[in-house]
């Protein structure tokens, strides 16, 4: 749908302070004649949709900010709202409102050393207003607003970067020198590692650390990833200007469109890990107090880069090259990937494990910061002072409890369990690959020219299942799938080729509303098989379960809900191969509209859009 039909009707509900049916109708009139090519029927959805959100908000700021609620506290709220949303689904915000207010999440573990730790933080915020914890204040505020947290999620992100914050050390201190901080965050995989680490940035810049370095994967795509994370939850800026600009007249994003007055530094952008002659365009000064943030990847030829330049920057003391004017805190993502040293005693450290060594060897104060959901290796390093080891602290992070993991999807036994209340029955058992991907294959071996029954229906399934979500009002919101079958570069993109073949046959099919193709897709939409189970009988089977709650948007549609979406669907997705030798890039940041299927060498650091 048009943008800037969307831009024109929200400016002018704005301006209304109780929206009835007949106020979107006219406002959807007035925007047919400056946008006359608009869909009127996705145009009033949309702006329905609009109000539920804006009703949803209004809400929470009527509840307040408690971390549980009453069905008479949310019934009370929602009537509020409905006074300048009358148009609203009150039963649908209800169920939306009470899963918000429901979620839990158990208390975090923390084991440190007592010898070590000086407690400082609260004494600091003691002798500071809470007006001064700026940009904390303002993610908060975001999360809650924007990205709809659960209040005891916000608490507890609150809490645990406290407790993280005082296990570390004053940043304002600058007559000490030898400080050290050492810590792990462990925590499930998607389970929210990256909003608390955020959170540990926000109210560290507030209390005087002015150098953040985050240390974000070994390849570009996750570089990038994180960088436009921290662009949005911290900056508050795009450092991809023009992507910005060209959408929103502005190259203010998240945290940035709700206050603007914060300002931290970016050394390096969405589309450039570090390099000097970057830093040095920016003309500052390096021992400018504003904070400086670094997003660079775990690459030896970044890091000696880093390096180099940080090394520019000190000063003799005593025989010594030191940066004493900067309170450095580094943030490891993935703590266990690439940062351990995994040579022996008495040889030389490995690059990466070196480098973040000499990097942090440069200043007089530092704390690192590890986040990972396996830190088997980060436990097992030797207490080296010098080496990587967690040795301040270790807390172990719980997932709320709507966080849906592979344990709640697999289980923890061997077999799949058909019968088992506590899992999603949404796994499905295939043996049909074995003569297309032998798990023994080798790289020389000739790639198959066909594609198994079961890699072909669960390309036709994500593509239903964009259809659902468009049918769902979740038209921007990221749709990825990963196949990976092979660790062979040549048998991926040898594959790309069939795979992106069989789409465009589903594609044309579709387009030219081929009765065949149609069926295909209308049978896995409703049709159960020996070897398959439906999309309507898997979503029964989910609200018969355990899991009826788990999204309040569930039901089961009708395929006269689904097939007109499925056009819409198709001209979105994009077939892409993620590998060293592939030309394609995973880019986040391009367009939040596009979904993708792709294939990477690397299945637990591809992240698909």
């Amino acid at each position: 749908m048009n943008e800037s039909a969307k831009k024109y009707c929200e400016n002018c509900l704005s301006k209304q302070i109780i929206i009835h049916a007949e106020t979107i109708n006219k406002i959807i009139e007035q925007c047919l004649i400056e946008f006359p090519s608009t869909n009127t029927q996705q145009l009033k959805e949309y702006l329905h949709q609009y109000c539920q959100e804006k009703a949803f908000r209004n809400s929470r700021a009527n509840i307040g900010e408690k971390s549980s609620a009453t069905d008479e506290e949310i019934n009370i709220a929602i009537e509020r709202s409905a006074m300048c949303y009358p148009t609203i689904d009150k039963k649908q915000l209800h169920i939306e409102l009470l899963k918000l207010y429901n979620v839990r999440q158990e208390e975090y573990k923390m084991l440190f050393d007592n010898e070590r730790n000086t407690p400082w933080l609260l004494d600091f915020k003691a002798n500071h207003q809470n007006s001064d914890w700026k940009f904390w204040n303002r993610y908060i505020t975001y999360l809650q607003n924007s990205k709809n947290f659960a209040p005891k999620v916000i608490n507890e992100i609150d809490r645990l970067t406290d407790d993280i914050l005082d296990k570390l050390y004053d940043p304002t201190i600058h007559n000490v020198k030898g400080i050290d901080k050492k810590g792990l965050v462990v925590g499930q995989v998607q389970s929210g590692k990256t909003a608390n680490y955020t959170g540990l940035i926000c109210k560290a810049a507030d209390a005087g650390f002015n150098l953040i370095i985050v240390l974000a994967g070994m390849h570009n795509n996750l570089r990038s990833q994180t960088q436009h994370r921290l662009d949005e939850d911290f900056l508050g800026f795009d450092t991809a200007h023009e992507r910005a600009w060209q959408t929103n007249g502005t190259n203010r994003i998240g945290v940035g469109v709700l206050d603007n007055n914060n300002t931290a530094i970016s050394i390096t952008t969405i589309k450039s890990d570090f390099k000097k002659s970057l830093a040095d365009s920016l003309g500052i000064s390096f021992d400018i107090q504003t904070p400086l943030l670094l997003v660079v990847k775990k690459n030896t030829t970044v890091l000696k880069r880093l390096n180099t330049w940080l090394l520019s920057q000190t000063q003799e003391i005593n025989g010594e090259k030191r940066i004493t004017n900067k309170s450095l805190l580094i943030i490891d993502d993935e703590a266990d990937n690439a940062s351990i040293n995994t040579k022996k005693a008495d040889e030389a450290p490995t690059a990466i494990n070196g480098w973040i060594r000499k990097i942090a060897g440069h200043f007089y104060r530092f704390g690192y910061v590890g986040y990972t959901a396996t830190p088997f290796a980060n436990i097992f390093i030797p207490l080296d002072k010098d080496d990587l080891f967690p040795r301040d602290f270790i807390i172990n992070l719980p997932a709320p409890s709507n966080y849906i993991g592979a344990e709640k999807i697999f289980g923890t036994s061997l077999e799949v369990n058909d019968t088992n209340d506590d899992l999603l029955p949404i796994v499905r058992r295939i043996n049909d690959y074995q003569s297309f991907f032998p798990d023994s294959h080798k790289k020389d071996d000739e790639p198959p020219t066909s594609l198994p029954i079961s890699l072909q229906t669960a390309i036709k399934c994500f593509i239903v299942t964009c259809a659902i979500r468009i049918a769902r009002g979740q038209t921007d919101k990221h749709n990825s799938m990963l196949i990976h079958v092979s660790r062979y570069l040549n048998w991926q993109n040898s594959l790309k080729e069939i795979i992106n073949n069989l789409f465009l046959y589903y594609k044309r099919g579709i387009e030219q509303e081929d009765k065949g193709v149609l069926k295909q897709f209308r049978d896995i939409f409703e049709v159960d098989t020996e070897n398959y189970i439906s999309y309507c009988t898997t979503t029964q089977n989910i609200l018969n379960s355990s899991f009826k709650d788990i999204d309040s948007k569930i039901k089961i549609h009708s395929w006269e809900d689904i097939k007109p979406n499925l056009y819409k669907a198709v001209q979105k997705i994009k077939i892409m191969s993620i590998n060293g030798q592939s030309t394609d890039t995973l880019e986040y940041w391009l367009s939040c509209n596009s979904w993708g299927i792709k294939f990477s060498q690397f299945p637990s650091c591809i992240y698909l859009c």
